[in-house]
């Protein structure tokens, strides 16, 4: 059977010298330094070792058990940010693993820090083992279930144009659009996201702001749609009355207002006494 890199591997101790074993599948032989294994060996026994580069890209052994392999992700803490290169990520035997700056985003300060915890898995690279964040392909549907309005703790593991995703603890997968969030996120920061949504793939869509400003969101919708329904223009205004308010968009003038606001905000409306406006309005 072919030896595997960055996967445990059943070695035979093959000759003993005075600083390490030789293990050997029967075809290729590995080093095996005395400080990677923690009990004396003999030779002709049978071992699971862990196949991975050293420092010297030399293919080497560890009798140290990894916290993931290039089949088993896991999570990882990172110990150092290198700017040039990526970040190094203990995964539980004595040489950290480069986790590249090609799979962190393009923004630096959207790297992970030192001492937080990401979800990673090893990829073979030429005559390099690195590590790379997972996907949801890796989890391939393995997440625990989460229910709509429930809240759930996550760790950022994917930054886009479009918004982050996360895993939680229970490895279920969460995408929340950028328009859910009011600050720059981090690989590997640590939050609490409402879940909002299941969509067409099984995938889960959640919300990092509070509910009355995703209501807030939702009122604005309606109110443009309105308007340009209604050519641009609606009869009520920043003085209208509750009762006027509720008779042309069904609600309160607080919910009205808020909304309005945004959308004031954004540059999108005109607010009078009696009616808004919208502008660039195009029939």
């Amino acid at each position: 059977m072919a030896i595997k890199i960055g996967e445990i591997n059943e070695l035979t101790v093959k000759r003993e010298t005075d600083i390490s074993y030789t293990l050997t599948d029967g075809y290729e032989d590995f080093f095996l330094h005395f400080n990677q294994t923690p009990n004396p060996l003999q030779i002709g026994e049978k071992v699971k070792a862990f196949l991975y580069f050293d420092q010297k890209k030399r293919l080497c052994a560890t009798l140290e058990k990894p916290l993931i392999t290039a089949t088993q992700y896991g999570l990882v803490k990172v110990v150092n940010v290198h700017g040039e290169a990526g970040v190094f990520v203990d995964i539980g035997i004595s040489k950290d693993i480069l986790l590249s700056k090609d799979f962190l985003p393009a923004f630096k300060k959207q790297w992970p820090v030192v001492g937080d915890e990401i979800f990673c898995i090893l990829k073979l690279k030429s005559d390099q083992l690195v590590a790379r964040l997972i996907n949801k392909n890796d989890i391939n549907g393995n997440g625990t279930p989460l229910e709509i309005g429930s809240e759930a703790e996550g760790i950022v593991s994917h930054i886009s144009e479009s918004g982050i995703g996360l895993f939680t603890s229970a490895l279920a997968y969460v995408f929340i659009h950028k328009s859910l969030m009011r600050k720059i996120y981090r690989i590997g920061e640590k939050i609490t996201v409402k879940i909002i949504n299941i969509n067409k793939h099984n995938d889960y869509n959640g919300t990092l702001i509070e509910q009355k400003e995703l209501a807030r969101i939702s009122d604005s919708q309606i109110i443009l749609r309105a308007l340009n329904v209604r050519g641009g223009v609606a009869p009520v205004g920043d003085a209208s009355t509750p009762e006027e308010i509720y008779q042309v968009f069904k609600m309160s003038k607080g919910a009205f207002k808020r909304a309005i606001g945004l959308l004031y905000k954004e540059g999108l409306l005109i607010i009078e006494d009696k009616r808004i406006v919208l502008k660039d309005y195009q029939p």
